[in-house]
């Protein structure tokens, strides 16, 4: 069914007056929200999930926004939902995905809205009813409305004109930034020309002329943010950079759900206040005596940067996406590399918990450059420039960029340390591929000692094995360097038994074709970094680890070539 016919069915298309809508609003309990149980209506019929969709990290930031919304019919109706976080934390982001959905909700018919005709506040039609029939109307058909709601100027003369309040009539209305209804952003800016003009309008003084007087409603511009935002969200930024006496404004819009304006009596307005401000200006405010009044009517919610390494992954994987949709390309980044940004980001951040270090938007600006550079692949050390780049383009307050240098070599160092660790103890112990290596080169071992026993020439490659795994032998205290000899005889009387067992499983022997593997590891790894024509030996090397990297890991044959001449180098 559409949403017209679902209104023709609810009886909501012949709501034409004040009038019509309490008498649908008897029927509908929709109709009696306030802006507060509106919010937390289209949380709930979207679903957090949905509404915050993208949102990473902030789990519990979304509980409490979702907990505070929730809360409708309680003091937190009259309190101002506060943001406090260094910048880039996703306070804005959460804001605007609100926003966005009130917009959507206001157009289904689960979130219709309505307000007066041509009343620059799109007054709700319960401001309209008279405080003397309002204890009636509430018992007859059990509405709860603020106290204080009375009509605005504007409503004052549409009931003069229609001759009734319940005559006036109303339109269906949906929130909107664009058509100034429910939403508006607040930002300081120049604050010698911030004033309450901002928030409330100002008188028309064309208009005035013609008029006469400043007490008449056409005479006077309904232009202002606070009058925009009734019925929804009024969105401010920075709020603590704001004048004080705009601070007083907010006072009473939050606790009275009034505003004083000139010339014409306090009007009711019924919105959510939603400032943004960042830890230093918080605690600056909180220690203003002449804020005390406002310090305890606010609704405090933390936004520290991500601790969490996966959720920092998450954010950077889904912005590649994004980007290859954006730019129509499709270019590879591994998790290695992921994890590898992921955990430096963490780490600038963790010895503040969260209150300092690199921002997200520091890092989405690097994997910006990373993916500009890139050919196919982000790889590790395309990131790695990156991210030395992106500091010259920075501008830092209140951050040791050396100390940020400093974390960010000492990942890199673990970093690789790591992956060494990962070839040693995973890779080349478990993969199959090293494992037949490593049974070639055991069995080459036996063969070699075989024909050094019965006197026969030994070639270069055959002497160096012999050499090579018996110094390990040596080194490890599994023989003595004088005991050589009648090791290599215990090992040709048990040639049969032991050229059929796996060498992982020959006590001695076992550890130290291991490491011989190992060091032949690292042997390509360092000639990867010095040169791109290596033995076959080494190339048997990189095939096997790449194709391990490939399978196992999620590189591809560009970034793990990278990987290879990078761990080259501190290796």
């Amino acid at each position: 069914m559409s949403e017209t016919a679902k209104s023709k069915s609810n009886g909501l298309e012949s709501i034409a007056t004040v009038g019509d809508y309490i008498a649908a609003s008897g029927r509908n309990p929709r109709l009696r929200r306030n802006t507060h149980h509106y919010i937390s209506d289209m949380l709930d019929h979207f679903g957090p999930d949905v509404v915050f969709e993208g949102i990473f990290g902030l789990e519990d930031q979304i509980k409490n926004v979702v907990l505070f919304f929730h809360a409708h019919g309680t003091s937190l109706e009259r309190r101002l939902l506060l943001f406090v976080g260094p910048q880039g934390a996703g306070k804005s982001y959460m804001v605007d995905k609100i926003k966005k959905h009130l917009d959507l909700y206001s157009h289904t018919e689960v979130g219709a809205l309505w307000g007066v005709i041509g009343c620059p506040f799109h007054q709700h039609p319960f401001d309209l009813i008279p405080h003397t029939q309002r204890d009636q109307i509430k018992e007859k058909m059990g509405i709860r409305w603020f106290p204080e709601a009375i009509p605005c100027p504007v409503c004052e003369q549409k009931i003069r004109k229609h001759g009734s309040w319940d005559a006036v009539p109303v339109e269906r209305i949906h929130i909107s930034t664009t058509g100034k209804c429910g939403l508006a952003k607040h930002t300081p800016t120049d604050l010698r020309r911030e004033d309450i003009t901002n928030f409330l309008g100002n008188i028309n003084f064309s208009k005035l002329k013609k008029i006469g007087s400043t007490y008449d409603p056409e005479s006077f511009d309904f232009e202002g943010k606070i009058i925009w935002a009734n019925r929804g969200l009024l969105d401010w930024t920075e709020i603590f950079k704001s004048r004080r006496q705009l601070l007083g404004l907010l006072l009473e819009l939050i606790q009275s759900k009034r505003i004083d304006m000139a010339n014409f009596p306090t009007v009711h307005v019924d919105e959510i206040v939603l400032g943004h401000t960042n830890f230093p200006e918080y605690q600056v405010f909180v220690n203003e005596e002449i804020m005390e009044p406002l310090r305890g009517r606010i609704f405090k919610i933390e936004f520290p940067y991500g601790l969490d390494v996966d959720n920092e992954k998450h954010i950077y994987r889904k912005f590649i996406e994004r980007t290859d949709h954006l730019t129509g390309q499709t270019k590879h980044v591994s998790e290695d590399t992921l994890s590898f940004v992921s955990t430096y980001a963490v780490k600038t951040r963790r010895e503040t918990k969260g209150m300092n270090g690199l921002s997200p938007r520091f890092f989405q600006d690097v994997m910006s450059v990373a993916y500009t550079q890139a050919e196919e692949c982000i790889d590790i050390e395309t990131v790695s420039t990156a991210i030395l780049k992106m500091f010259d383009h920075k501008s830092h307050k209140d951050l040791n960029v050396d100390k940020m240098k400093e974390i960010f070599e000492k990942t890199k160092e673990e970093f690789f340390h790591e992956r060494v660790e990962t070839f040693i103890n995973r890779i080349i112990p478990t993969n199959k591929q090293f494992t037949d290596y490593g049974q070639k080169f055991y069995r080459n071992y036996l063969d070699a000692v075989a024909r050094n026993v019965r006197g026969d020439k030994l070639s270069p490659t055959e002497e160096g094995l012999i050499q090579e795994v018996e110094d390990l032998l040596v080194a490890k205290e599994k023989i003595s360097p004088k005991g050589k000899a009648a090791f290599e005889s215990v090992l040709v009387e048990r040639y049969e038994e032991l050229e059929k067992m796996p060498y992982d499983k020959n006590e001695q022997l076992g550890v130290v074709i291991n490491e011989v593997v190992f060091n032949h590891v690292k042997n390509f790894l360092r000639l990867s970094n010095k040169t791109k024509r290596i033995d076959e030996q080494s190339r048997e090397v990189q095939k096997i680890l790449r194709d391990c990297l490939i399978k196992d890991y999620g590189y591809c044959k560009h970034c793990s070539q990278v990987l290879f001449k990078v761990l080259g180098e501190h290796i």
